[in-house]
C-alpha cells in the first residue's frame, strides 16, 4: 500500500511479497572499489560487514546531507526519502534532556494549535525498525503538523534507524543538554 502510494505511475509494476520482517530498507554496499563502502545501513550492520569483509568504509552520505552536485550512489541517499509531510525534528542528548525538550516543544506547538506527533520509545531497535515507516505514515494520516523524535544509538541496527530518521527530518537535529541547546 505504501509503495503504491509513493511509486504509482512511476514504475510499471509492483509485486506484493507481503510484509517484510525488518521494516527498514536493505543494506547497500558498494564493492566496485578496493575497499567495500557502506552506502545505506540496514539490518546487515556495519559491524557485521566488518566481521565478514574486514575494512569497510562508510559513504559520507550516511553521515549528513549530500551536496547538490553529488550524484547519489544508491536509492534514498540524496533526498528526504520516505519523509513525512509534517516538519520533523530529531532530538539528541541524554534521555532526560530529550524528554524535557520534546515535552516543552510539543506543549508550545499544541498551544499554538498544531497537531503533534512524538516518537519516543523503550522498545528494542528491531521493533523500532520494523514499525518506523508505519509510524511516519500514521502521522501523515493523522495530519500532524510537526513531529519530534528521540535519537537512537548509532551502533548495530540503530545506524539504519538514525539514517532514516535523519533523512526524514531533513537533517533538522537539535542537540539538547549541556551549556546551551542548539
Amino acid at each position: 500500500e505504501h509503495v503504491i502510494e509513493d511509486m504509482d505511475g512511476k514504475i510499471e509494476m509492483i509485486l506484493d511479497g507481503g510484509q517484510v520482517g525488518i521494516g527498514v530498507e536493505s543494506t547497500i554496499v558498494d564493492v566496485s572499489g578496493p575497499v567495500p563502502t557502506l552506502l545505506r545501513p540496514g539490518a546487515v550492520t556495519l559491524e557485521m560487514l566488518r566481521e565478514t569483509l574486514g575494512q569497510v568504509e562508510v559513504d559520507p552520505a550516511i553521515l549528513g546531507p549530500v551536496k547538490g552536485d553529488v550524484k547519489p550512489k544508491a536509492p534514498g541517499m540524496k533526498y528526504r526519502h520516505y519523509a513525512p509531510k509534517a516538519d520533523m525534528v530529531l532530538v539528541e542528548g541524554a534521555m532526560e534532556d530529550v524528554v524535557d525538550y520534546i515535552n516543552r516543544e510539543a506543549a508550545k506547538a499544541m498551544g499554538a494549535g498544531k497537531r503533534v506527533g512524538i516518537i519516543c520509545t523503550r522498545s528494542q531497535e528491531e521493533t523500532v525498525a520494523h514499525n518506523l515507516f508505519a509510524v511516519l505514515r500514521d502521522f501523515d494520516d493523522r495530519q500532524v503538523d510537526c513531529i519530534f523524535s528521540e535519537s537512537f544509538s548509532e551502533d548495530q541496527l540503530g545506524q539504519a534507524i538514525m539514517n532514516r530518521l535523519c533523512k526524514a527530518a531533513g537533517y533538522h537535529i537539535v542537540k539538547c543538554g549541556g551549556p546551551s541547546e542548539e
